[in-house]
């Protein structure tokens, strides 16, 4: 299960409108607890999406984002706990290259953004080979 502050959907909403008709992308950083299977994201962390080519499709991080904020997360005794885009026009389900990417124990929330309106979200984790929906509680 993913617990999030109602606030950080409404900061990715934000970001996921502002950027269409581009996907937009960014870090979950909180702490898992595995005990429980429960992961929960404190804060998020926008960064550039780096396919130029097919920004309206696809997203890329840079290795540097993801070292920047690991670095950023591990200072505050936080962790990368997921990763959150958009699909501008198409609905909130992984696509076939979010699976390709995907690692396990990360939740993925892809926000549907439809004519520059943020519309549905649905959190996501890799089962072995395909993803599932995760439970969500909006704190």
């Amino acid at each position: 299960m993913l617990k999030i502050k109602k606030e950080l959907i409404d900061q990715i909403k934000k970001q996921a409108e502002e950027g269409y008709p581009y996907e937009i992308c960014g870090f979950l950083i909180g702490k898992i607890d595995y005990n429980t299977d429960t992961t929960e994201a404190v804060e998020i962390y926008q960064v550039e999406n780096q396919n130029k080519e097919r920004a309206n499709d696809r997203f890329q991080i840079a290795p540097k984002d993801y070292i920047k904020v690991e670095n950023y997360a591990d200072k505050k005794g936080l962790s990368i706990v997921g990763i959150y885009h958009t699909h501008p026009d198409h609905p909130d389900e992984p696509s076939a290259t979010d699976l390709m990417f995907a690692q396990p124990d990360m939740s993925y929330i892809i926000m549907s953004v439809k004519n520059k309106k943020a519309s549905n979200w649905r959190s996501w984790k890799l089962d072995k080979d395909r993803f599932i929906e995760e439970k969500v509680e909006i704190l």
